[in-house]
Formats: C-alpha cells, structure tokens, sequence
C-alpha cells in the first residue's frame, strides 16, 4: 500500500519498478535512468486492427478514466479525477460521457460525487460508484433513484476495537520496516552522489550533471517521508485504512448482485456483494495483490472474474467467493500466450457469458474461451506510461473492441480485420 507518493522527478527516477499494493516493499527501488524499450508485442498476429482514436475531456480540466460498454454498443466513458492511492478527493465530482459505435457523442452529463468507476448492468442501466456511493442512470443521463451509500465501509468498520488493535499493529510494522527501507535507500543515493561529487567538473558526463540536483532533491524526499513514518499515529492509520474502502477499484454486475472492488482494511484488496438494492453487505474476497491502485473485476454469469496482475494471472469465483480456476501465466513479453511486464493483465472483460479478453498496460488486448483457454492475440495499441487502467470493451458481434488510452484522454476503437 502506497502511503506516501514521490514527486513527479521522482517517480521519474524510479521508472519501471511497480507498487504491489499486498505488502510494504522491503526497500524502495534504486533510483535508474528510465528506458522506453521497444513493443515486442507490436510484432504479434492480432485480428483487430485501430480504426479511430476518440478524444475525452471533461470541465475544469477532468480525463477519460475508463470505458465499458452499455446494451446498445455504446461507449460510456467515465471522466474524472485520477483514482486515488487513498482516500477520495473531498468534493470531488466526475462526469459520465456516452458514444455511439463509431465515437460520435451522443450524450454527457454530471455525476455528484468523486466516481472511480463504471458498468452496466443486465437491464442497461449505469452504474457509476466511487467515494463509498454508488448511483444509477439511464441511457440518456436519467438518475433512477437516489445517490445511495454502498454498504461496505460500514460493515468493515463495525468492530471499532478491532479495527485499532490492526492499525496498532500495522503501524508498529510500517515504522521498523519503512525506517530499513528508506534509510538504506537514502544511504544508497548519497553514496551514487559522492561518486559524482568526488570527480571533477569537467569529468563528470551530462547525465552525471543532471543526477546531482536529482539526487539531492531524492534525499531530501527521502527524509521528509522518513519523518513522516515516524511521527504517524494510529488514527492516521485508521484514516487510511478506510479511506481504501471508499474507493471503487472496480464494479460489475450480474442478473442478482453488484460487486465493488475496493481496498482492504491493511493491505491489498478485497470484493465486496451487495443485492440489486444495495443490501446485505457481504465481502467474497480478501487480499488480493494489485499493482499501482489496479484491481478490475468482470461477471461472466453468476461468477466474478478477477485481474489478478501481480500474479499474471485473472481468476474465475464463484458469487460466495470459491475459487473456479485461474487462467493465464507469467512469461517473456515476447510470448502472445502469456502475461510479461510487471504486473498484467491489468483489467478483463467479457462478452456476455462468452469469450473474455484482457488488456495489459502495454496495450496488449488477448482473448480467451469461456473456460480460459488463451485463443489469439486481438490487438496492440500504442500507450504511454507505465502501469495504469487499460480499459477494454468489446461489442455483442465482437467486430469492435474499445480500448482506454488513460494518460491521453481518449479511447481507441478497433475492428476486425477482413480475412
């Protein structure tokens, strides 16, 4: 779980290392030069090829964070704030931007609350959740019903003394753990910055230049966020444990109940269900690792799949949260049938009961059977950035495939290519 976030030189420094939100790192990345490798999965046979690329801007400066699709084919894109690694951002709002098949707008309209994220259901409507809410719309923007409070937080939270007896306990662990971590990682640069100081001026490289100033403000980073482990409290603990519940990670639902995939109380994250009417709470699925605040989660009927990336994996269970079977596996990006990178597939979805595709942060879309028998690879987008929400929506005849492009606002739509 990330408690405390780099400045953007910073993350850049530390380009190509992940954050599995399971367990605290045992120390932090050793500051490199990033490097954009090449694609290998450019090279790939896919049977969808990108056809248009969609720009999504909201007001006051809001992006595209997801897309799905409604029963009509067409894209429902959720613009908002980034998702959080903590808590929602205080009276924070979003909007909910609906395209027919061919990207054309056809409708927009606003949604009061910090929402993070979007799908529909089998009687079309939307529904949007985030910030511990969760409301529902027609097709033309019509809210149908109130704003309601999802369930979960509360039900979490009901054992007040529980509750303090972990965040004592996790507390006492983040202090001995991150003070190892970020000391041995302060020692670490400063030990790189004096191999630099230590030469002449006119020796040092351009790059050596630049990593003086990097490394000193990485230091003094470093220092802030050691002082800040230490003076942590426990109700700051606390906060930020239930702040993790209020974000909707991911939502799906079926002919019966609503699933939100939120952050857990400690570490990972968990699955909560609910019925239609947002009752009886109840959470199916605990600790599950996720990469960089990334926790998708699909129907395929009753069941619930999941995107488990740190384990290049996506798993099928049951509405109770019993495991089916897990799909995929961990191998060289230059290998369509399996997961590369560091934490993919990134999210899933599925084509009603049928097929299921996955998206990978590289831009990799792959299809599998109904029983998760890898079948082809169905395209490859061009992406920035590293690991993020990849969004795929897939319409009812296949022939289209929308894909979320996060850090440029927009989606692409690919079809198949004649044969």
């Amino acid at each position: 779980m990330r408690l405390f976030r780099l400045s953007a030189a910073a993350a850049a420094l530390v380009t190509g290392f992940a954050v599995a939100d399971e367990k605290p790192a045992a120390r932090p990345a050793v500051p490199i030069q990033p490097v954009a490798p090449p694609n290998p999965a450019e090279k790939f046979e896919t049977t969808h090829k990108v056809v248009a690329s969609i720009d999504v801007k909201g007001e006051k400066g809001l992006t595209l964070q997801t897309i799905c699709l409604d029963g009509k084919g067409h894209v429902v894109a959720l613009v908002a704030p980034p998702k959080p690694y903590g808590p929602p951002a205080k009276g924070a709002t979003a909007e909910i931007h609906v395209f027919g098949a061919g990207g054309k707008p056809v409708a927009n309209w606003k949604v009061p609350f910090h929402a993070t994220a979007v799908n529909c259901g089998p009687d079309d409507a939307i529904y949007v959740a985030g910030d511990a809410k969760i409301a529902k719309f027609d097709a033309a923007g019509k809210q149908l019903g109130e704003t309601a409070e999802l369930p979960h937080v509360a039900a979490a939270v009901k054992d007040k003394e529980a509750l303090k007896a972990r965040a004592e306990a996790q507390l006492k662990k983040e202090k001995e753990q991150m003070a190892q971590a970020y000391g041995d990682a302060r020692k670490s640069i400063a030990e790189q910055l004096k191999r630099i100081e230590d030469k002449k001026a006119e020796e040092r490289s351009k790059t050596e230049v630049r990593q003086i100033e990097q490394f000193k403000n990485l230091i003094q980073q470093y220092e802030k966020i050691e002082a800040d482990y230490k003076s942590r409290t426990v109700e700051q603990v606390i906060e930020a444990m239930t702040g993790r519940l209020r974000v909707a990670n991911g939502m799906s639902v079926s002919e019966k109940d609503v699933f939100v995939a939120c952050g857990d109380i400690g570490y990972g994250y968990a699955v909560w269900r609910f019925t239609k009417d947002l009752t009886d709470p109840k959470q199916i699925l605990s600790e599950i690792g996720g990469c960089c605040g990334q926790m998708d989660i699909q129907c395929h009927g009753p069941d619930v799949l999941v995107a488990e990336n740190t384990k290049h994996q996506f798993a099928r269970y049951d509405r109770e949260g019993k495991k089916v079977g897990s799909f995929g596996k961990r191998g060289d990006d230059t290998d369509p049938k399996c997961f590369g990178g560091c934490c993919n597939p990134m999210n899933i979805r599925a084509v009603g009961v049928g097929d299921i595709y996955t998206a990978e942060s590289e831009g990799v879309i792959k299809r599998f059977s109904p029983s998760g028998e890898f079948l082809e690879t169905a395209g490859v987008v061009k992406l920035t950035g590293g690991c993020k929400n990849v969004a795929v929506a897939v319409s009812a005849d296949a022939q289209k495939i929308y894909f979320c492009d996060q850090p440029g606002s927009k989606f692409h739509i690919l079809e198949k290519k004649a044969k």
